[in-house]
Parts: C-alpha cells; sequence; structure tokens
C-alpha cells in the first residue's frame, strides 16, 4: 500500500530494495521470468532475442513487455498456440499481440505507476502525529489487490476527490487495459471530467448522436430474466418503501412477460428501445406476430401464456406495467433511441471481459432523469457482467462512478463482495452518504473495503467514519503540584491500570493512565483535514487492513 519509507532511521528492508524499478527511470524492468525459461525452446528463442533487440534499441516499452507478457501466459500451456504467438513476436517484435485500439502506450501520464506491480501512486503519508509512526513519511499507492475491494470516496465540490484521487487511478487502470491485464468502465455525469486522451475504446454519449458508439439495454444479460430485472431496477426509483415492493416486483414480472417470449421467438435476439415500449404498450400485431412465431416453433404453450397474462394486465383497472411504461418512455428521445436502437457499433457490457476502455458520458442537463436511467443500467450491468460466473478472473474489471449516490441499488449493493472474488471493483464517488438511499447506505459502507474521505463533509458523514474507524488506547499523563513538610519520600502506587508517583515536601504529582480515544473524532474529520489531503483506509482481498491514513494529494 506504501512503496517507499523516508523516515531517515528507518529499519527492516534496505532502501534499495524497497523502491520499485517502475517509479526509476523508464527503462529499467526487468523480463518477465518466464521469457528467460522459455529462452532455450525453439519455438520460443528467435522471438525472445527480437524482444531483446527491441529493448536494446529502445523501442519495446513498458506496456510492450506487460502486454506481451499477459499473451504470454494465457497460451504457455498450448505448444501450437505459442507457436503461433512466437512467429508474430519475430515479425512484429514490440507490436505483437496488439491492443484492440493499436495504442502501445497513453501520450500523457500524469501520475507516476508501478505496473508490472498494478500499483499507481497517489501521493504521501502526512507527518503528522496522528498516523501511525512507520507510515509517516512513506510514498503511498494504491494497487489493484485493494481495488478489489472496492473503494467509497466521500467528499465535497471541489475537494480533489475526482481530480487528485480518482483521475491517477483511472489513468493507472486504462494503462494496464493497454497491457491486457485490466478493463474499465467510467460513468461521467458532467461529461469531460475523465476526458483524457488516449484513454478510452468506446466513447458513449447520448448527447452527440453523431459520435461514439450506442449502449445495449441488455448488455449484462444471459438470459430475459435477469435482463427484466435489471432494466426495472434501472427504470423504477430507488428507495421505495415496503409497502410497494409488491408493486415493483408485479412490474418486473410484466416486463419479463414482454421480453421472454419476444427473446425465444427471434431466437435469442432482443427487442429494441420502440419494440419494447411498443410489447408493453400491448400492441395488437406485434403481440400476434410474436404468438406465430412461437407457434411455428412449438413453443406457443409455454410461452404463449405470458403474451395472454399481459392481455389480460391491460385491461385491469391498475396495470402493473403503466409506471415501468412511464419511465421506459423518458428514454424514447431521438438522440437516446439513435443511442439504443440505431448507433453502431454497439457496447454491451459483457464486453468488460477483455481489455476494454469505455467512458460513459451523461447529459444530466439535457435529460436529467433519462441519465440517471443510464446510468443505474450501467453500474447494474457491470456488476451483473463482472460477478457472472463465466466472468474472465484473470483481468481486473473495474467501473469508477461519479456521483455514485444517485445511481446505485439494492442489486449493486448486495453485489460488491462478490465481485472481490471474480478479480473486479467498484470506486464510488459522492458528495456526502446523504446521497445513498437510507435502505442501502450500510450495506454499502460496511461492503466498500477501502474508503475515503475530504475535508468539509456534513457531520453526519464524519460521524459515520470516526464511528467505522474506531478508539485506539492512548496515554493521558496528569501532573499536579503542591507543598508539604513531609519527609522526601516517593510512593508508587498501580491500580486497574493507572499507575501514580507522589512525592512529598514540595511536590510534583503525575498520574498516568490509558484511555480509549477516537483514532479521528468527527470534529478532526470535518475541519483537521487540509486541502489536497484525503483520510483513508485500505483492505486488501486477504483481509489485511491499514488503519485511517492522512496522504497528501499534491506531492
Amino acid at each position: 500500500m506504501g512503496w517507499r519509507r523516508q523516515d531517515r532511521h528507518s529499519k527492516g528492508i534496505p532502501e534499495k530494495r524497497k523502491r520499485p524499478q517502475a517509479l526509476g527511470p523508464p527503462g529499467m524492468f526487468k523480463l518477465p521470468p518466464v521469457w528467460q525459461a522459455l529462452r532455450a525452446d525453439a519455438r520460443f528463442g528467435p522471438a525472445l532475442a527480437r524482444l531483446e533487440n527491441d529493448r536494446a534499441m529502445g523501442i519495446l516499452g513498458e506496456i510492450d513487455t506487460l502486454r506481451i507478457d499477459t499473451a504470454l501466459q494465457a497460451v504457455v500451456q498450448d505448444p501450437d498456440a505459442l507457436a503461433d504467438l512466437a512467429g508474430k513476436i519475430r515479425v512484429e517484435g514490440g507490436a505483437a499481440a496488439p491492443h484492440m485500439s493499436g495504442e502501445r502506450d497513453l501520450p500523457l501520464r500524469r501520475a507516476r505507476h508501478a505496473l508490472d506491480h498494478g500499483a499507481v501512486r497517489i501521493g504521501q503519508c502526512a507527518r503528522d502525529a496522528r498516523n501511525p509512526l512507520p507510515y509517516r513519511g512513506m510514498s503511498f499507492a494504491l494497487d489493484t489487490d485493494v481495488l478489489r475491494t472496492s473503494l467509497l470516496v466521500v467528499g465535497p465540490p471541489g475537494s480533489g476527490k475526482t481530480s487528485g484521487f480518482a483521475f491517477p487511478v483511472a489513468e493507472h487502470l486504462s494503462l494496464q487495459a493497454l497491457a491486457g491485464r485490466a478493463s474499465l468502465v467510467v460513468i461521467d455525469p458532467k461529461g469531460d471530467d475523465f476526458a483524457g486522451q488516449g484513454w478510452f475504446d468506446i466513447e458513449i454519449d447520448p448527447a452527440n448522436p453523431s459520435n461514439g458508439h450506442g449502449f445495449d439495454l441488455y448488455g449484462g444479460a444471459e438470459t430475459p430474466e435477469e435482463a427484466a430485472d435489471r432494466l426495472a431496477d434501472a427504470l423504477l426509483p430507488p428507495g421505495v418503501s415496503a409497502d410497494k415492493a409488491y408493486f415493483l416486483d408485479a412490474s418486473k414480472n410484466a416486463l419479463y412477460g414482454a421480453l421472454a417470449p419476444y427473446v425465444v421467438a427471434h431466437d435469442g435476439k432482443y427487442p429494441s428501445l420502440h419494440k419494447l415500449l411498443t410489447l408493453l404498450s400491448g400492441d395488437t400485431a406485434l403481440l400476434t406476430s410474436v404468438r406465430d412465431r412461437l407457434a411455428n416453433r412449438g413453443l406457443d404453450k409455454q410461452y404463449g401464456r405470458f403474451l395472454e397474462s399481459r392481455r389480460v394486465q391491460l385491461g385491469r383497472r391498475e396495470d402493473p406495467a403503466a409506471s415501468l411504461l412511464e419511465r421506459l418512455s423518458l428514454l424514447d428521445r431521438p438522440n437516446l433511441v439513435e443511442l439504443f436502437d440505431r448507433r453502431r457499433p454497439r457496447f454491451a457490457m459483457r464486453q468488460i471481459n477483455g481489455p476494454v476502455r469505455v467512458r460513459i458520458s451523461l447529459p444530466e442537463g439535457r435529460y436529467p432523469e433519462a441519465s440517471r436511467i443510464i446510468a443505474r443500467l450501467a453500474v447494474s450491468q457491470f456488476v451483473q457482467a463482472a460477478s457472472a460466473p463465466n466472468a474472465n478472473r484473470r483481468l481486473f474489471k473495474a467501473l469508477i462512478c461519479d456521483e455514485a449516490g444517485r445511481y446505485v441499488d439494492e442489486y449493486v449493493a448486495r453485489g460488491i463482495q462478490r465481485l472481490r472474488s471474480n478479480n473486479a471493483g467498484l470506486v464510488l464517488l459522492t458528495q456526502s452518504l446523504g446521497d445513498i438511499p437510507e435502505d442501502l447506505l450500510r450495506t454499502i459502507f460496511g461492503s466498500a473495503g477501502c474508503k475515503a474521505v475530504f475535508g468539509g463533509i456534513d457531520p453526519d458523514d464524519a460521524r459515520h467514519f470516526s464511528e467505522w474507524w474506531g478508539e485506539h488506547q492512548i496515554v493521558q499523563r496528569t501532573v499536579s503540584h503542591g507543598t508539604n513538610t513531609g519527609a522526601g519520600t516517593i510512593e508508587t502506587e498501580e491500580s486497574l491500570g493507572d499507575r501514580h508517583t507522589v512525592t512529598t515536601g514540595r511536590s510534583a504529582g503525575v498520574s498516568v493512565r490509558y484511555v480509549e480515544h477516537a483514532r479521528w473524532t468527527p470534529s478532526d474529520i470535518i475541519t483537521a483535514i487540509p486541502p489536497g489531503y484525503t483520510l483513508l483506509s485500505l483492505t486488501r482481498s486477504n483481509g489485511i487492513r491499514t488503519p485511517p491514513l492522512l496522504v497528501n494529494l499534491r506531492v
């Protein structure tokens, strides 16, 4: 979690072994060990010679080394695939096994990275008395292992949580994706906070129909049932009361009843936004077409009942799909229909199982409610795709979401811990814990293994963090003075952990006791975190934790 201890009297590993190679001048990294093991292999030896020659000439970059190593690790047990990769390396050198973008690095790096360790430096632990002594002055980094436990970042506007914290993480994951080791999805509500040059392969911008990719409404779903649940959760407002939960379930059932027959009748193809609206509104011509297709496949009895159920629902006084239909109609705008139905290519969330880099820009100013629906859908689809049994666990999958409090639902809250075992994680940024629905706050706050907070937050938020980080034992000394005429004897008394030293004559009395005290009080969190600093604690995937540390993000 920290890279380098800078204390003059630090003990343990010598300084030269503490400094990761990637923090030094470019090109200091070594070839991966598995390459050395293949040096004598007749199939790979000439390929390795080509890479070493490219490296000597300065045209084999750090990203190239990691990317080719990732490709090699995937085929090292397959002789035919290994021979094929070796042949490509002999011809293309460091350009072999290219990323989908063809890019071999970013045009500009702002942060310092140890890519072979999967870590990015975000700052330096402050030399503050409240930081544990071993951490003071240490360079501080985040790596993919701690990001696997997910990260919750809370800070008011202008505190630096995006530019000073999330920005380096996004840059790092973009580099890791170029090396074939990660995939990244960024939810950008303002539309320009994460617009780093060369960072993304796929740009999704509903406000600009002539640019970028489309977005698949059902991108993370393996079945119509999953698609109906995710879409309904995104469409319907979160945080409804328990007495209305049955209505939400009825809406999901109605959506499934429209989706499932259509998907089966069309050989697994999902309906467009326009056709889904038509299905839910009970269009006779479309329902008849679906029923005929089912009959031709001998499935009318199995799935026709859903269509009949939908017909009956439409005749009721209260149609369970009515609010769902109204919410879905918020997406029935020319630019949004272009995004979902016509724009090609169309991004599907299941693509995060490859090293893809995606930014979703939300036009909240033009389509405020529709943008929230898209964001909620994207976040839940990510959790769905990343936690699926068939997810690619060799690849680290990350989603960074700004203003996340408005975009999380119960499915996301419950799914955070499932992501850890599938080598995936969320970075959730919010201005206040109050933005998170109250019934989800406890789950999200407890499930996110890493937490960071900036100064000036709401007192209720500060109290949450203070209670979470708990108390520690401190020594409290009390000195008293007095005048006596007795003999100059000294008496020592120990009782219940308190030790008292008492002198007679002109005396000084010292009382020492151990008391429990908050590591960081709510007042400290609100007022004592300077601008450009963050207070954070990390958790590794094996459960090892750090205490809360004050980190300077500007050095």
